[in-house]
């Protein structure tokens, strides 16, 4: 029976990649991929906001990663709840085939490759050749499945390969050196290196940057509505795609201001008590957490961190959350951690490099470290929360922190199947 149910998913699977390939060839749809171990989904929902000023975009709002979620999320349809019942299918095939058919009204896709495993890199190459292939970052992330950076590259890379033109972030310095073997024309994005990045940038009252964004051919001035220095990196990737895909420098220019804070990605919220909350709790790898650190000593206030578990680390897990304890404890005021290995090394590694043990508080629970949290909020108070998603789910804490009630449906993760998910985690 099993070995049925696989091959059923195998034809399907086949199925539907052919059907992506005649969309794209039929309507010579241009196609700009995105992968990376951080910033992927950031990098996504800026090209696709900054494209949007000349184009029709599809943008898939999840990150898919099997070999049927991606296909129909083109053809905006969810994978059934029955995957081994053929007529389901059927119906789904029809579907499909009279959008074939009929008119798709998109001219551009812009998809989130996600590698979890390897292998399935491969698969999306089966069926797309994009015209722009993006990787934001090489690091630790999935270690506990890809089993080593070299490997997590491998899959990274695979997609500027197969790519036609390549755009990669000048930053990481692990994108660079794989760069070098790539034995094609690159092009080059960054937040203060890179073909295409940023100039004097100054921080306004309301805590948002701007500065002059360089283009390959010009400058334009840029008021955004990013916090974190490091968010600027997706803005200029966006405008680096903008540009090669023939929009004007005014076009790039309105749809970079147009780009909001997504849910989840260092999004700030007015905090009880006068605080300030920067929401960035949708994911966390060790460098996006030392880049949100960061942000968080360039304002002004005390500095307060509520910092989850960071999963799927592998061996390397003990060593990174050590890491960003030793980082932490430089940075602020008080820390609080979420998860087992966040209480149990991130704190460790904080104590260690010097952060008295009055200003660590360790939980099991989101809901109990925003309890702690919200009873020593004050005037002035900035709050950074971020960490992985099962067992910390650290935006439950931000919900108890928060000025007013009905920012809750800002969060991630707050429809009714999320929040049984985490009832269940931590009754």
């Amino acid at each position: 029976m099993k070995q049925l149910k696989t091959a059923l998913r195998h034809l399907v699977a086949r199925q539907l990649e052919r059907r992506v390939q005649r969309l794209i060839e039929t309507r010579r749809l241009k196609v700009v991929a995105i992968t990376g171990s951080v910033g992927k989904t950031s990098t996504k929902l800026a090209v696709a906001t900054v494209l949007g000023q000349k184009y029709r975009v599809q943008v898939q709002r999840g990150n898919f990663n099997s070999e049927i979620g991606l296909p129909l999320a083109i053809f905006e349809l969810d994978v059934p709840a029955a995957l081994s019942n053929p007529l389901a299918w059927l119906r789904i095939m029809s579907q499909i085939d009279k959008k074939l058919a009929g008119d798709y009204p998109y001219d551009v896709l812009v998809l989130e490759l996600g590698v979890d495993e390897p292998g399935d890199m491969a698969r999306y190459l089966r069926y797309l050749t994009p015209d722009i292939g993006i990787v934001t970052a090489i690091a630790a992330a999935h270690l506990e499945q890809l089993g080593s950076l070299t490997a997590i590259a491998r899959e990274k890379m695979a997609l500027a390969r197969a790519s036609r033109a390549v755009l990669l972030n000048a930053e990481d310095k692990r994108v660079m050196t794989e760069a070098g073997s790539l034995g094609k024309p690159i092009q080059t994005y960054g937040v203060a290196a890179g073909e295409v990045h940023w100039e004097h940038v100054r921080r306004a009252k309301d805590l948002t940057l701007a500065g002059s964004l360089i283009l390959n051919d010009g400058e334009i001035t840029v008021q955004t509505t990013a916090i974190g220095k490091h968010n600027l990196a997706p803005l200029a990737a966006a405008a680096a795609v903008g540009e090669e895909l023939g929009l004007t420098s005014t076009e790039i220019a309105a749809g970079v201001e147009a780009i909001t804070p997504f849910a989840g990605r260092m999004q700030v919220l007015a905090g009880a008590d006068g605080s300030t909350i920067i929401d960035d709790t949708y994911n966390a790898a060790p460098t996006a957490v030392l880049a949100a650190l960061q942000t968080l000593t360039e304002l002004p206030g005390r500095h307060i961190a509520i910092l989850g578990s960071m999963n799927e680390l592998g061996a390397q897990s003990e060593h990174e959350h050590r890491e960003v304890g030793a980082a932490a404890a430089k940075k602020v005021d008080l820390l609080v951690t979420v998860g087992t290995e966040a209480g149990s090394y991130i704190a460790a590694g904080a104590a260690a490099a010097g952060l008295p043990a009055e200003q660590i508080h360790a939980f099991r629970s989101p809901y109990k470290a925003g309890e702690y949290v919200r009873s020593k909020l004050g005037a002035g108070d900035i709050v950074l929360a971020k960490g992985s998603q099962n067992g910390v789910f650290a935006e439950e804490a931000v919900a108890l922190l928060l000025a007013n009630p009905a920012d809750k449906a800002k969060l991630v993760r707050q429809n009714p199947a999320w929040q049984q998910r985490k009832r269940a985690q931590f009754s």
